[in-house]
């Protein structure tokens, strides 16, 4: 659990610009810790999906903060209460991304790895100041740090209650035995 804290820290207190790519699935924390990249960019088969809630977990990487800073309480409450898919085309819509980049299918890697780096090489040319940019991203942290460290460290405090209490092994097991469809 402490990992997840350091791991977490690193990407919401990271004084670069982040970039993220997603040529697929974004699933769990992993999905977490992208909401904090500055850019998101995805093919449209990407799709995101916080499986917590029907496995018996909580929000976990800072998601309770992260997903409603980056797409807004609606649809945070949906990839977190629901456990549903949240489709590319609506990660977009709700700004959780920032743009799709179409004719990158299956075997595109190289492809859509060539047109985020040619956007992000427009978009953050030469005709910026790197200074400029850390510092403007540093006052658009700050208000938000103090509240995603009390909050990542009540995701840890309460997703330690409910292992001790066995909530999530016993939905594991509905899973192994077969008692419990999941959508993974």
């Amino acid at each position: 659990m402490a990992n997840n804290l350091n791991i977490t820290q690193a990407f919401y207190s990271h004084s670069k610009i982040l970039v993220a790519a997603l040529n697929g699935p974004v699933v769990g924390i992993a999905a977490a810790l992208i909401s904090f990249a500055d850019f998101i960019y995805c093919v449209p088969h990407t799709y995101l999906l916080t499986p917590f809630s029907s496995l018996g977990l909580i929000a976990e990487g800072g998601a309770s903060v992260g997903f409603v800073r980056r797409m807004g309480v609606g649809k945070a409450n949906e990839a977190l209460l629901t456990s549903r898919k949240i489709s590319a085309s609506e990660l977009l819509a709700c700004g959780f991304v920032n743009n799709i980049f179409d004719g990158c299918g299956k075997g595109g890697d190289a492809r859509f790895r060539s047109l985020v780096l040619a956007h992000v090489d427009v978009m953050l040319g030469d005709h910026l100041v790197a200074s400029s940019l850390t510092e403007t991203k540093a006052l658009i942290a700050a208000p938000m740090r103090r509240d995603i460290d009390s909050s990542v460290v009540a995701e840890l405090f309460v997703g330690l209650q409910r292992t001790t209490a066995g909530i999530p092994q016993k939905e594991f097991e509905k899973i192994r035995t077969g008692a419990k469809r999941h959508k993974l």
